[in-house]
């Protein structure tokens, strides 16, 4: 009934696809497909029969599943279209809509495409960059070395950052320069080979590491500024613990030397006692038998206790030089004066001051060696000799010599004083210079135990040293020694 007798249905169904073809909705596809497919079965069922309704059916049955299949890829064909526009639409968001910048660049460095963030970070408007080279994006000063850069790129594509470990700007259409990051991956297509690059404005990050880079320099120097303070308050604090010490020293020394100072005086006071009563008792002893002998005319008995006032006068002269010397020394107002001394003539001296202190038959000897002269003080290096020639002559027997060596060359000056007396133990030798000391066995001969310390200080105070060496009742030697050429005279 539809179609002349002579017009083969399969080709009205093929006519039918075809026109599907335009159809965009898959639902209008299959509504063709099934309403050609009734029209047919009605129009075989209708038309007058010439050959049995199965036999019409079984032959129009190819041409209707061949239809059936191509309106299945018809539908697939719609799919696909579909399918092209949900992924082009993805890509236009991802591309239109992206914060970032992205820039679509063929191989001769000429921008193809820019979505809207590229082109408003670097000032363009809409599709004003397309067709501009990349270097356009690029400072001045980079665009040659870019070029090289770009050429060696093409020739080994692969996704990669830009300058790693170095600042990257880009310049604007007005020329500003600002930082960014810049990202590269290739593009390839049928119609040729492209760079994607994605750029991202690095300005609030470097303005950011900027300000982290400022705070960490202003902590560093905060740090040392309280490094400083702390090294500061430390010297502070150690000046004050020396200070705090030195005061805690001075308080202890004056205690210290105030109570040696008390005992000092409680020895003197003991030793006055003792020292003092023993001569003065003997001269007024003999000051009461001169005047019972001058009434007899005994001159030998004057003579006799008159020499006894004198030596216990000598004494206690000896023992006020000890005493008014010590304090001297205590007080520190014991003042060197160094001059060329004469040696020779410094211990004759001494001697004749002395010699009237020398016991009956006590034969004195002066052996000298070398120069002459050497840098002394001649009233300390005076001192010195009296104390020891007087520990001599006191503790020596009255047929003794007293001897006194004396030796100047380059490299020292040497005085010996030697006697003969009773020694001195050995295990009381290491308290002999001490205050006071005196050896057990000369507790019954006169003394204050002071002369040997007065002279280790005179001596010191020259810059010199004291020695001895004694043996029990085989007597001692006492020395002093200065050393250096300074001491020495020319002539």
């Amino acid at each position: 009934m539809l179609l002349p007798r002579n017009w083969d249905v399969a080709f009205g169904y093929l006519l039918a696809m075809f026109l599907s073809f335009t159809f965009r909705e898959k639902s209008d596809v299959l509504l063709l497909a099934v309403i050609t497919t009734v029209l047919a079965i009605i129009a075989a069922m209708l038309k007058p029969q010439e050959v049995p309704l199965e036999r019409m059916l079984f032959e129009r049955l190819p041409a209707i599943l061949g239809f059936w299949a191509s309106a299945f890829f018809v539908i697939r064909f719609i799919e696909l279209r579909e399918d092209e526009k949900v992924q082009e639409g993805r890509f236009k968001a991802l591309f239109e809509y992206a914060t970032n910048g992205i820039i679509l660049a063929n191989q001769s460095g000429k921008i193809v495409m820019a979505n809207p963030a590229a082109e408003m970070l670097f000032g363009y408007e809409k599709g004003e960059m397309l067709g501009e080279t990349v270097e356009a994006l690029i400072p001045p000063q980079y665009r040659a070395k870019h070029i090289e850069y770009r050429n060696q790129y093409q020739h080994k594509p692969s996704p990669r950052n830009m300058a790693i470990g170095r600042d990257l700007y880009g310049v604007k259409k007005d020329g500003t320069e600002f930082p960014v990051e810049i990202s590269l991956s290739p593009y390839h297509t049928s119609g040729g080979d492209y760079s994607i690059a994605f750029i991202l404005d690095n300005t609030y990050r470097k303005n950011y590491e900027n300000s982290i880079l400022q705070q960490k320099q202003e902590l560093s120097a905060l740090s040392e500024a309280l490094k400083q303070l702390n090294e500061g308050l430390e010297n502070k604090v150690l000046e004050r613990t020396r200070e705090l010490e030195q005061a805690k020293n001075e308080i202890k020394s004056a205690l210290d030397k105030e109570r040696e100072l008390g005992e000092l005086k409680s020895r003197f006071v003991s030793m006055a006692s003792h020292e003092f009563r023993t001569p003065l008792t003997s001269v007024l002893s003999s000051a009461g038998l001169i005047g019972q002998y001058s009434e007899r005319g005994d001159l030998v008995n004057i003579k006799k206790h008159a020499a006894r006032i004198k030596n216990a006068v000598n004494g206690l002269n000896t023992i006020l030089t000890e005493f008014l010397s010590l304090g001297r020394l205590e007080e520190g107002r014991l003042a060197v004066k160094l001059e060329m001394v004469d040696l020779e003539d410094c211990v004759q001296q001494t001697y004749q001051e002395m010699r009237n202190l020398f016991k009956a038959e006590q034969q004195f000897e002066h052996h000298h060696k070398g120069k002459k002269t050497a840098l002394l003080d001649c009233a300390l290096l005076k001192n010195i000799l009296i104390n020891l020639i007087s520990n001599a002559i006191k503790y020596s027997p009255e047929t003794a010599t007293i001897t006194v060596l004396s030796e100047v060359d380059e490299a020292r000056t040497r005085i010996t004083v030697r006697d003969q007396g009773i020694g001195i133990p050995l295990p009381e030798q290491k308290h002999l210079f001490d205050r006071f000391f005196r050896a057990t066995n000369a507790t019954n001969i006169q003394g204050t135990g002071l002369g040997l310390y007065i002279v280790q200080r005179y001596t010191e105070a020259m810059g010199g040293k004291i020695g001895f060496k004694s043996e029990v009742e085989k007597g001692s030697d006492f020395w002093v020694e200065f050393d250096g050429e300074t001491r020495i005279s020319s002539t």
